[in-house]
C-alpha cells in the first residue's frame, strides 16, 4: 500500500500567507495553494498518494480535518508555515500531533524558529525547496539528511533544487481552481506560475534570499511554456499570475519567453512582480504583447532607498512608472510604512502622498513595515523596539503592529488609501466591475477595518 500525505492551508483564510513572494493583500482574493500542488506532485512521482485539503474553504476548518485525517489515516501531513498565521496553524498542528505520525512543515517561519515549531508538534522542518525532501520526510528519514530539520537535528544545509526544469508540473488536478478568486484575476479561472527562485538581492525586509538563497535559479522558458499549455489544454486556464519576487532578475530570460508566446500564438494574459532596474521600452513592448496587463513594482519608501538597499533610484522608478504607462500595461506601487523617520502622522502622510503623485502609478498597496523571523529587519527591530511574539500581529494588511511607535501607521496608511481612492475613484469601479463577485464581497468584508481604521 502506497504512504499517504495530506496537504494542507492554514485554516485562516484573511491573511496573506506567502511562499515565494507577497503580491496581493487577502482583501478581495483567494490564491490557490501553488506550494502544495508542486509538492504535491513530486511525492506523488516518488510513489506517495497525495491529497490537498483547503480549510480555508470551511466555516469550521479544525473539525473537517479531523473528520479527514480518521476517513483518511494519511502517513504524514504537509504545511505552510508562516508568520501571520502561525497560532492559526499551531491549532491544526494540535488536531493531528495525537492523529498522524508525521508533522511536516516549511517556509520562512518554520526554518527561522525551529525550537518553536518543534514544540508546537512539528516532526520534520524542510530547509530550502521544500519538494527538495518532502518524500524523505514523509517516510521519515532524520536530521541528516540535506534539506530537512528534524528535533534535535537542524545542522544540515538547504536542500536547494539547481535544475528546476526536474520538477514536475504542480499537480493542479488536485485543486478545484473554481474556488480560487481575485480583485486583479478578473473573472476566469487563474493558474500561479514561478519562472525562478532565489533573490541576489539584501532587501533588509524580505525573506526570499532567506528562504530560497541568493542565487537565481531559473525554469526554462521552454518549461514555463510547457506548464502553460499544459493549464491551457487540460484546465482551460489562460489568465496566468507569476508570484516570483520579480519577473525580470534574468531580463534576457523575460525577453526569450516573451517571444515563445508571441511565436505560439497563446493568447494568454498574465501579471507579474517587476523590478525597477532594467525595466526598458523594448522590453515592456514586448511584454504588451506578450499578453502582461499589470506590473507590480516594489516601491516600498524612495526617501529611504539607500537603507533599505533597493539597488536603484527615485528618478529610474519614477521613468519605469512612466514607461509602464506609455506602454498600457498597469502598474501597481506597493509601499511599506516604516517607522522611524517622520515626526508626526500628518508629515508621514503627506510626505507618501507625495511620492505616490510623483510615480502616478495606477493603483497601490500599502503595507505596514513587518519584521519577518528571517529577514535582517527582524534582527534590527528587536534591538530598537519591544518586540511581541503574538505572531497574528505579523501582517502587514493588518491593523496593529508587534512593535510600539510613535506614529500611528494604521491610521496613516488609512488616510493614504482614503486619498488615493479619491483621487482615482474609476479605476477602483474598473476593477470591481470587472471581477469575481466572490472577490467583491470578501473586499468590502475585509477593507473596511483597514479604510475606516477599526482596529483589532
Amino acid at each position: 500500500m502506497k504512504p499517504k500525505v495530506l496537504l494542507l492551508t492554514s485554516p485562516d483564510s484573511s491573511k496573506n500567507k506567502f511562499w515565494t513572494c507577497s503580491i496581493t493583500s487577502p482583501i478581495g482574493s483567494l490564491m490557490p495553494p501553488c506550494d502544495l500542488a508542486s509538492i504535491a506532485a513530486v511525492v506523488r512521482q516518488d510513489g506517495i498518494e497525495p491529497k490537498i485539503l483547503d480549510l480555508r474553504l470551511f466555516k469550521e476548518p479544525l473539525k473537517i480535518l479531523e473528520k479527514e485525517i480518521d476517513k483518511w489515516r494519511p502517513d504524514a501531513i504537509i504545511t505552510n508555515m508562516a508568520t501571520a498565521t502561525a497560532l492559526d496553524d499551531y491549532q491544526m498542528l494540535d488536531v493531528v500531533k495525537d492523529r498522524v505520525q508525521r508533522r511536516i512543515v516549511f517556509n520562512f517561519h518554520a526554518m527561522a524558529l525551529p525550537d518553536e515549531m518543534f514544540q508546537r508538534g512539528a516532526t520534520h522542518i524542510l530547509i530550502g525547496d521544500p519538494e527538495y525532501a518532502a518524500s524523505e520526510a514523509v517516510g521519515g528519514c532524520d536530521g541528516s539528511k540535506k534539506g530537512v530539520w528534524t528535533y534535535g537535528m537542524t545542522k544540515s544545509e538547504p536542500g536547494w533544487i539547481e535544475q528546476l526544469d526536474n520538477l514536475p508540473y504542480p499537480a493542479l488536478d488536485l485543486i478545484d481552481l473554481t474556488n480560487y478568486h481575485s480583485l486583479i484575476m478578473g473573472k476566469e479561472p487563474f493558474s500561479i506560475l514561478l519562472a525562478n527562485r532565489g533573490c541576489p538581492y539584501e532587501c533588509p525586509y524580505c525573506v526570499i534570499p532567506f528562504l530560497f538563497g541568493h542565487k537565481v535559479r531559473t525554469f526554462s522558458v521552454q518549461r514555463t511554456i510547457g506548464e502553460i499549455k499544459r493549464d491551457i489544454k487540460e484546465f482551460g486556464i489562460r489568465t496566468f499570475f507569476f508570484i516570483d519576487s520579480a519577473i525580470n532578475l534574468k531580463p534576457q530570460w523575460t525577453a526569450e519567453f516573451c517571444e515563445e508566446i508571441i511565436r505560439e500564438n497563446l493568447k494568454i494574459r498574465w501579471c507579474s512582480n517587476m523590478r525597477v532596474p532594467k525595466v526598458t521600452k523594448e522590453l515592456l513592448l514586448l511584454m504588451k504583447k506578450a499578453g502582461c496587463f499589470r506590473l507590480f513594482y516594489g516601491v516600498e519608501d524612495l526617501d529611504l532607498i539607500g537603507q533599505l538597499a533597493r539597488m536603484t533610484t527615485a528618478e529610474d522608478t519614477r521613468d519605469a512608472f512612466k514607461l509602464t504607462r506609455e506602454i498600457g500595461i498597469e502598474s501597481v506601487a506597493f509601499i511599506m510604512l516604516f517607522p522611524g523617520m517622520d515626526q508626526t502622522d500628518k508629515g508621514m502622510i503627506n510626505r507618501i502622498m507625495k511620492m505616490i503623485f510623483y510615480l502616478n502609478p495606477d493603483a497601490i498597496q500599502c503595507n505596514l513595515a513587518i519584521p519577518y523571523p528571517g529577514s535582517k529587519l527582524f534582527s534590527e527591530y528587536k534591538k530598537t523596539y519591544k518586540m511581541s511574539e503574538k505572531w497574528s500581529l505579523y501582517d502587514p494588511a493588518g491593523n496593529s503592529l508587534p512593535y510600539i511607535t510613535e506614529l500611528d501607521l494604521v491610521n496613516i496608511r488609512q488616510a493614504i488609501y482614503l486619498r488615493f481612492f479619491l483621487r482615482k475613484p474609476f479605476y477602483l469601479w474598473k476593477i470591481l466591475s470587472h471581477t469575481d463577485t466572490r472577490s467583491i464581497m470578501r473586499f468590502i468584508k475585509h477593507s473596511s477595518p483597514i479604510l475606516f481604521g477599526a482596529k483589532k
